[in-house]
């Protein structure tokens, strides 16, 4: 037995130094692997569920692209953003810029860079009592010289939102981006660029440019796009100045259909008894100018009998 005994005391003391070996060998490796994760949280753990890796998802979509699910979910942490009021940390706001400013992932859909545009210039707005210079610097860039008409679009959005809360001096700078806008006449954004000069216009007063003649001017060029003609009567839809050119455009059968709406919008809401046997005999050309003749004709028939009605749609 003593023999015996002997054989397992060794074969014991080879077991515990291997398995000291082997531990020696595994700690280092799994300590220097156990302080990463506490630093860095791996992106599926429930750890990674934060404010901050939510912001980190996001810029990672944002910078690389993802696929639809990520793309939802970083549309979805922006708008959270939005909602709550509280805004992103000065470091966030910085990267969050920065990542805009590369533009577009080669990967993604215009459409979600787009969305994602969007919803990220309402997040940095967000618990900013005046605007960020960075972004405001973004927002004119994309407005002028992007290739997308989508995004310079929300870009001028964009800036008329923070044109009230900005600088004197950046005011002045913002109202030249605009004005250079509406006097060129190939852009596709100069009705928009009206909008915001005439909001501005009554918010903080005139200026040498008036935003009424602009756009009746714009309105009435035949040179101009459709789309900007169509902006432009809906931005001083508002003044019955507006009516003499309305009557002119809406018996024109030369003029887009679209346009003749508006200018049948704008007499039912701005014309008299004259005007009511062209609002009838426009209905009666086609189906798509009677949508807005029709309600037009009535609408006035209302106003001039007495009759309160509702507010004629724009069109």
């Amino acid at each position: 037995m003593i023999p015996n005994r002997r054989l397992l005391i060794g074969f014991a003391v080879v077991i515990g130094s291997a398995t000291l070996a082997w531990l020696a060998w595994k700690l280092p490796n799994h300590a220097s692997q156990t302080s990463t994760e506490t630093a860095k949280p791996a992106l599926n753990s429930a750890a990674s569920k934060g404010a901050w890796d939510e912001f980190d998802r996001m810029l990672m979509v944002l910078t690389s692209g993802g696929n639809a699910l990520e793309i939802e979910n970083a549309i979805g942490f922006l708008d959270t953003v939005t909602r709550n009021g509280k805004g992103l940390k000065s470091t966030q706001r910085a990267e969050l810029i920065a990542a805009l400013q590369r533009g577009k992932p080669a990967a993604m859909l215009d459409g979600s860079w787009s969305h994602l545009f969007n919803c990220a210039c309402n997040a940095l707005a967000t618990g900013q009592p005046a605007p960020d210079e960075a972004l405001l610097g973004l927002l004119e860039r994309v407005a002028v010289n992007d290739a997308s008409l989508v995004l310079r679009l929300f870009a001028l959005q964009h800036i008329g939102r923070h044109f009230s809360t900005a600088s004197q001096a950046t005011q002045q700078r913002l109202r030249s981006l605009v004005r250079q806008l509406m006097n060129d006449p190939s852009s596709q954004t100069a009705g928009t660029a009206l909008t915001l000069w005439r909001e501005w216009e009554k918010s903080a007063g005139p200026t040498d440019l008036s935003s009424f003649d602009l756009s009746h001017g714009i309105a009435a060029d035949h040179g101009r796009p459709v789309d900007v003609r169509v902006a432009a009567l809906h931005a001083i839809g508002d003044d019955s100045r507006v009516l003499g050119l309305a009557r002119t455009i809406a018996v024109d059968r030369s003029q887009p259909v679209i346009l003749r709406k508006v200018a049948l919008n704008l007499i039912g809401r701005h014309g008299d008894q004259e005007d009511l046997a062209a609002l009838r005999q426009c209905s009666k050309e086609s189906p798509r100018l009677a949508q807005a003749g029709e309600p037009a004709a009535r609408s006035l028939e209302n106003r001039l009998a007495g009759i309160t009605s509702p507010v004629l749609r724009p069109y």
